[in-house]
């Protein structure tokens, strides 16, 4: 009995160092993507084009936020956080992050997401760019089950 115990905890040993041997030749493993940041509050350009930076608007399914990038031709990452919202009978509460999300033409970009997995409860997001006023403002509208629930939403100005 004596024997079999420390023939286990022999080959036991062994195996754990040459696995671990054999860990320390592999290369190591491709790191993981991580999504970049969520859009911040700070609403100032961070490019050469005024429409750069992280926009946000307070809406009636909850909050928008979107980043255009440095050169204002694409949003890069937009986030909608609904916190129970109701459309069509159907309560959401999600926070959906959505990356490379749309092109900018003419001051203007227009996308769809997808709310949840099942494809049934799609938002429909589209936007302009007023340079007068110096902010982007839109409409929204969300087909839950069949039922249409719209809306206008405005981001905060910059000054």
């Amino acid at each position: 009995m004596k024997k079999f115990v420390i023939s286990s905890w022999f080959i036991s040993t062994s195996l754990l160092i040459i696995a671990s041997l054999a860990c320390g030749s592999v290369p190591s493993l491709p790191s993981i993507p991580t999504f970049p940041p969520k859009p911040g509050t700070s609403n100032v350009p961070t490019g050469s084009s005024p429409m750069s930076g992280d926009w946000n608007a307070d809406t009636k399914f909850g909050h928008l936020a979107f980043s255009v990038d440095p050169d204002g031709n694409n949003v890069t990452t937009t986030v909608i956080n609904m916190s129970g919202w109701r459309c069509g009978g159907t309560i959401l509460t999600t926070e959906m992050q959505l990356l490379n999300s749309w092109s900018i033409r003419n001051g203007e970009f227009s996308g769809e997401i997808d709310l949840d997995d099942s494809h049934f409860h799609t938002m429909a997001i589209g936007g302009s760019y007023d340079d007068a006023r110096k902010t982007f403002s839109g409409t929204w509208e969300e087909d839950s089950h069949g039922t249409t629930c719209s809306g206008k939403w405005e981001a905060v100005p910059r000054k």
